[in-house]
């Protein structure tokens, strides 16, 4: 039998890397600068862009799941290109001042004009906008073949979040949220290229006979 992907919203799909507080606090501390991780967050403010193949699985407690597959681009400051090729097509486009979802097998295009719920933590680190200083770690586990899982808590307060972040050869590779279910979503990053993409891939307009919804497209 055919596996059945049901396609789910940008807040819960596309951004459900999101962090969230777990019921059992925990100790944080400043993160050490010289660490893999600070090398490896540093190296993402330093590039103007980059590019990378992505997988992404989605692990349910009850021991289901979903699995998905794409590219992925960021320019500094605030540009992103979010294509899902598998199991089906999306795109997620941003050229900083607009998120544009475009859905091929449904002919619709939507314009998201509000950034401010869908600019979350996970976004801001792979473009470098998040400051060491801002990241407090929690718990740190070193895997096999030279790669280590962070778990950290982002940002400041009521607006911090907490993700696991992973490691190898002093370059960031996955990050996955889990929640109190113990369900877990994990992005891996996979043949990044830092060469800066150029910005007109992040400019969009609707292919024509498309529907449109949301102003300004």
């Amino acid at each position: 039998m055919k596996m059945k992907y049901v396609k789910v919203s940008l807040t819960l799909m596309l951004f459900a890397l999101l962090g969230q507080h777990l019921a059992m606090a925990k100790e944080a501390s400043p993160i050490d600068k010289s660490s893999d991780l600070a090398v490896a967050l540093n190296t993402l403010t330093k590039v103007s862009g980059f590019s990378c193949l992505f997988t992404q699985e989605i692990s349910y407690a009850d021991g289901g799941g979903r699995k998905y597959a794409g590219e992925l681009a960021v320019l500094r400051p605030g540009k992103f290109r979010w294509k899902y090729t598998q199991p089906y097509e999306q795109l997620y486009v941003s050229n900083g001042q607009g998120i544009w979802l475009y859905e091929p097998d449904l002919m619709q295009v939507q314009k998201l004009q509000d950034l401010g719920e869908v600019d979350p933590v996970v976004i801001q680190l792979l473009d470098g906008r998040v400051s060491l200083d801002d990241v407090w770690i929690l718990d740190k586990e070193a895997l096999e073949d030279d790669e280590s899982s962070w778990f950290v808590r982002v940002g400041q307060a009521e607006n911090s979040v907490e993700i696991w972040l992973g490691v190898k050869n002093k370059a960031l590779v996955w990050v996955e949220s889990r929640d109190v279910l113990h369900n877990r979503n994990r992005l891996v990053l996979q043949a990044m290229s830092k060469k800066a993409p150029k910005a007109s891939i992040f400019e969009f307009v609707a292919p024509e006979g498309v529907d449109v919804i949301g102003d300004g497209l």
